[in-house]
């Protein structure tokens, strides 16, 4: 297999759930201590360590874009997942400043954090044969440029399981035009959103971009999540 973002071969898998946010959230997973997975097709899976393959993407990556050209993504992604669950005061509505999490290059950082959900996407994109163009994924990533039709929105979500949703896709002219799925590590919900420029869907409302070069983020709530 051929890793999706540079095209050399593959053998590493991406986790889905970031195996920080994992072991934040339920410390050292063990057969002792195991946590158990669900799916539309199965539930109750027990997982006796971070490092299953069931908690990856079948959409494999070389070592290299995995390990090395990707790592500054995941670094700040768990920078700003750990200031976001710990910070007691997040209430939705609430504005965030990220030169907290990121005292130094606010908007190199950000973009590090859109980077890494552009990384996830494209995995679930490959993974799930999802009809939308990879090639602006793999672009943003190799050339650590944002990707202008990807967007996020921070949610506060205190009450759902932690993990990943299905992509929901709208499709128009045989094509996909919007497309959205949650990623949970409670008590926190990132929205990642596809959406083509003519596209003006409430979800994107009070959503983050790299070209908005703001340094605070706005919390949402579940209710502003949708795909109309």
């Amino acid at each position: 297999m051929q890793c999706w973002i540079c095209g050399e071969e593959a053998k590493t898998g991406e986790h889905l759930t970031k195996a920080s946010d994992l072991r934040a959230l339920f410390g050292k997973v063990s057969q002792k201590k195991p946590i158990y997975l669900h799916r539309d097709d199965e539930c109750n899976l027990r997982i006796n360590t971070i490092r299953s393959n069931e908690l990856k993407s079948n959409a494999l990556l070389c070592a290299h874009c995995n390990n090395n050209r990707t790592s500054k993504h995941d670094r700040a992604w768990e920078t700003l997942s750990r200031y976001l669950r710990r910070k007691e005061d997040v209430r939705v509505g609430s504005y965030l400043r990220m030169n907290k999490p990121f005292p130094m290059n606010v908007n190199k950082n950000m973009l590090n954090v859109h980077l890494y959900f552009a990384k996830l996407f494209g995995c679930l994109i490959q993974d799930g044969n999802i009809p939308i163009d990879l090639e602006p994924f793999r672009c943003a990533i190799l050339d650590e440029k944002p990707h202008s039709n990807l967007h996020i929105a921070f949610c506060y979500q205190p009450d759902l399981e932690s993990g990943y949703t299905d992509v929901e896709i709208l499709s128009a002219e045989n094509r996909v035009v919007f497309a959205t799925w949650m990623y949970l590590v409670m008590p926190i919900a990132v929205n990642v959103m596809y959406a083509e420029p003519d596209q003006y869907r409430v979800g994107l409302r009070g959503s983050w971009h790299p070209s908005k070069f703001t340094k605070r983020i706005q919390m949402m709530g579940l209710g502003d999540i949708t795909c109309s």
